[in-house]
């Protein structure tokens, strides 16, 4: 069996491109999309009022003549309804599905990509190693976690990369104050630099340095302390990254100065106030000028960047690179795609611009800020609220759209939750299995369980909307919208909830209950799956 899955809306569209060519000559973008109403079968098209000026003809006509054609056998039947064309799965194929997923549940969510597989980066999170995480990089873990787990699944080969900014102004700062903390452990009366980082952890960790007989320089010392910490929080966030990649190292390699050289005699650079200039307005004219070289002949951090991103197409052979940024970010997102343009790699970068988080308790926003000392950290939240929760939430709405985090509903171990609600319906699903077997039904033998017997309504859903499933990963990888998968599991868990009060799965009818065992184990892997691409675990009791 090959692990891809075949996405049935690409199936369909294909048929429709070739059936359109074949009655009217016309090679029209068919879109394909899936029902948002059950009662309108499971798949979509309106390609027939695109056509309506070619083939000369109403829409309701043209659709009449696409649906009578020999459709996919993965379909029983295609109807039109004002100029639409519905197509619904046949019962055959929802039931292939089902086998297919208990016979490999871990390859489930695995998609036949539409494209040859590519090399692809994703970096995110990126913080300053100034401090402890914060929640805004918890929130860049989860997204971009998840969007590398949806992109492996096309097939492609994905890095995920972590740019540690350990170098500039603000690790000048950060030695500044760690030194004087250091200075205020052994008892001086000295203050923190005013522009400088003023959180209680920098005395702790100085501390520790005192304590530990101040092995090595206190710059270096806290730097790399710093990083180890925030490597600790990141994988007990199960945020796994490849490669951690050193401005520092990257400054030293003579790759900015190659770039540079480029840029200048490409003729996109000038200089006034002393500066040297990008002409980002000569490439795009909403895209404002910038300073490349400062008027001290110090690097602007715009110029490293440049480069950096240049060096992952240039020398370690991306084909695509996706940067998530944090909030503020846009002009810094559109000087990039201007600056790739100029050295020949349009298109290759995604910029997706996360917003702001606001932590919310007892109805009112809990204030935070580094540089004041005043910090709910990624281990704080974890601690509060624990990984899947904090997870959960964070994809709760659209990555570039600001949210507001609910303590008090994370908190929560009631179906008000709707991570706790998810996982329940995973883990009610495992406690029926178990209830199965103690009645000595073996529930890893239903694979040849005949799932047409299964008429009720919300069986016919369950199957329905399983087959969704590897189509909410190939959209969350096309879109970088990882809120899609959660939705979705969070629709199919309560389908599966009503369904559950409405029908008993172990019953005296030996072959209904292997029917419905089969589908509740399909639905339960579907579950599993989304969970874990979420980085979120499925309990196997609660």
């Amino acid at each position: 069996m090959d692990k891809f899955f075949k996405l049935p809306e690409k199936i369909l569209g294909r048929y429709i491109g070739e059936r359109v060519k074949t009655l009217y000559g016309a090679e029209p973008e068919v879109e394909v999309s899936y029902t948002d109403n059950f009662d309108f079968g499971d798949l979509t098209t309106n390609v027939a009022f695109s056509l309506a000026k070619v083939a000369k003809k109403a829409p309701v006509k043209i659709a009449e003549e696409i649906a009578a054609g020999d459709i996919p056998p993965i379909f029983s039947r295609a109807d039109v309804v004002k100029g639409y064309i519905n197509f619904w799965f046949a019962e055959k194929f929802l039931s292939d599905v089902a086998e297919r997923i208990i016979a490999a549940p871990e390859g489930w969510g695995f998609v036949q990509p539409d494209e040859e597989p590519k090399k692809i980066q994703v970096e995110f999170v990126s913080a300053n190693p100034t401090g402890p995480l914060n929640v805004v990089s918890a929130r860049a873990a989860t997204v971009g976690s998840v969007l590398v787990e949806a992109l492996r699944r096309l097939g492609h080969s994905v890095v995920a990369e972590y740019y540690i900014n350990d170098a500039g102004n603000q690790i000048r700062l950060l030695e500044e104050s760690f030194v004087a903390r250091i200075r205020q452990v052994k008892g001086e009366d000295v203050p923190v630099p005013e522009d400088g980082y003023h959180g209680e952890y920098l005395l702790d960790y100085a501390r520790e340095y005192v304590e530990a007989g101040e092995p090595g320089s206190p710059g270096e010392w806290i730097l790399q302390r710093i990083i180890s910490e925030q490597k600790r929080v990141l994988e007990r966030f199960r945020t796994h990254f490849d490669v951690w990649f050193s401005e520092r190292e990257f400054r030293k390699s003579g790759k900015v100065e190659q770039v540079l050289r480029r840029l200048e005699e490409g003729g996109y650079t000038y200089k006034s106030g002393g500066a040297l200039w990008f002409a980002a307005s000569k490439i795009n004219p909403e895209v404002d000028d910038f300073v490349l070289v400062k008027s001290d002949g110090q690097w602007a951090y715009g110029l490293v960047d440049i480069a950096y991103h240049a060096h992952k197409f240039e020398e370690r052979g991306f084909d695509i690179v996706y940067t998530i940024l944090g909030p503020d970010h846009h002009g810094h997102k559109l000087r990039m795609e201007t600056a790739m343009k100029a050295l020949g790699h349009e298109g290759k970068l995604q910029v997706l611009i996360l917003q702001q988080v606001n932590l919310i308790e007892g109805g009112k926003r809990v204030m935070m800020s580094k540089r004041a000392g005043k910090l709910i950290t990624m281990d704080v939240l974890i601690d509060e609220v624990g990984v899947d929760a904090a997870r959960y939430f964070f994809l709760s709405r659209r990555a570039e759209a600001h949210l507001d985090f609910d303590l008090d509903l994370a908190r929560d171990t009631s179906e008000e939750n709707p991570v706790y609600y998810v996982q329940y319906a995973h883990a009610r699903i495992r406690s029926i299995l178990r209830f199965a077997r103690n009645r000595g039904f073996d529930p890893n033998s239903v694979g040849d369980a005949d799932l047409s017997i299964l008429t009720e309504p919300e069986e016919k859903l369950l199957l329905r909307k399983i087959v969704r499933f590897p189509s909410q990963i190939y959209t969350t990888a096309r879109l970088m919208q990882p809120h899609i998968v959660p939705f979705y599991l969070l629709d199919l868990a309560k389908t599966f909830h009503n369904f559950y009060t409405k029908h008993r799965v172990v019953t005296e009818d030996s072959a209904l209950t292997a029917a419905r065992i089969k589908l509740i184990r399909a639905v339960a892997e579907t579950i599993k799956n989304g969970l874990n691409l979420c980085g979120i675990s499925a309990p196997e009791q609660m």
